[in-house]
């Protein structure tokens, strides 16, 4: 669950992970992607299935109307405080806003989900946790064999691929900072290991509560939690890590060349737009 959990739920956070014509293409189908990941979960029959559409479309065009216009005025804000770089605080700030509008998201959504998971009979339950935990012992397996060395680079081909995407090409002091990033991540790895095991615990606690009056408000506060990485027994250690990640963001922000200011100042204007259109289609 706490896998799928990002790939189902958290609009806003698609939304700044694609550009241009996909951003609404992603998001004008996000009701058909969210069946079909399910569908890699858990065996709904046609009555779940055409519950959860109507769900997640009457859950969509709230989202639409209620949150796209904080996305948007968000992505505006940020695009003018760029022109300059940005303040520890600023970075954090920005953490703070778009993660809060990835909570929000999920409150959103949390209701067809809900009602779609108390339908569930015990045996779609069953194959339901019997999946996520497959799916988990294989992301288990594929990093237990990997050397520390091999898991770094992992870690930080995949931080230059996404800053490349938003700044274009990377300078040699650029590429060692993600490399610092990926350390800081690497060094968390026993933490999110623990963190990840409380919320599947919480989620399959939850799951038997299904039918209770008040499933759909647990289900939208443990989704939050996930989204945002809150955790009752580690948040001080999250708290380290974040504020690291945050000064190095700001470090790095530092770094950017005329150039690559302007390409990353684009690609959200672009974003901007497209949230634009979204609003008023």
């Amino acid at each position: 669950m706490v896998r799928m959990i990002p790939q189902i739920t958290a609009i806003s956070l698609t939304l700044i992970l694609l550009g241009g014509c996909a951003t609404r293409l992603a998001y004008n189908n996000l009701d058909y992607w969210v069946g079909y990941n399910l569908s890699n979960y858990v065996s709904l029959d046609s009555r779940l299935e055409s519950s959860l559409d109507g769900g997640l479309a009457r859950a969509l065009e709230r989202h639409r109307g209620q949150e796209l216009p904080k996305l948007h005025r968000a992505l505006d804000q940020l695009v003018v405080d760029l022109s300059i770089p940005l303040t520890f605080s600023q970075v954090r700030g920005y953490y703070h806003t778009f993660n809060n509008l990835g909570k929000s998201s999920i409150a959103v959504l949390a209701e067809p989900l809900a009602d779609m998971l108390s339908g569930l009979t015990e045996q779609q339950v069953a194959e339901l946790d019997r999946k996520i935990t497959t799916r988990l012992n294989e992301i288990n397996q594929e990093r237990a064999g990997l050397a520390p060395g091999q898991k770094l680079a992992k870690r930080t081909e995949r931080l230059e691929d996404f800053t490349q995407d938003w700044i274009g090409s990377l300078t040699s002091k650029q590429e060692a900072m993600l490399q610092e990033l990926a350390g800081y991540q690497l060094e968390m790895e026993p933490v999110f290991l623990a963190i990840r095991s409380y919320y599947l615990d919480s989620w399959r606690a939850l799951m038997q509560q299904r039918n209770s009056p008040n499933f759909e408000s647990q289900l939208s506060q443990l989704l939050q939690k996930i989204v945002s990485l809150e955790t009752p027994h580690h948040q001080a250690e999250v708290n380290f890590y974040l504020n690291r990640r945050f000064e190095l963001m700001r470090r790095l922000n530092h770094t950017l060349s005329d150039k690559q200011r302007g390409y990353l100042i684009s690609k959200l204007t672009g974003l901007r737009k497209d949230v634009a259109v979204l609003i008023n289609q």
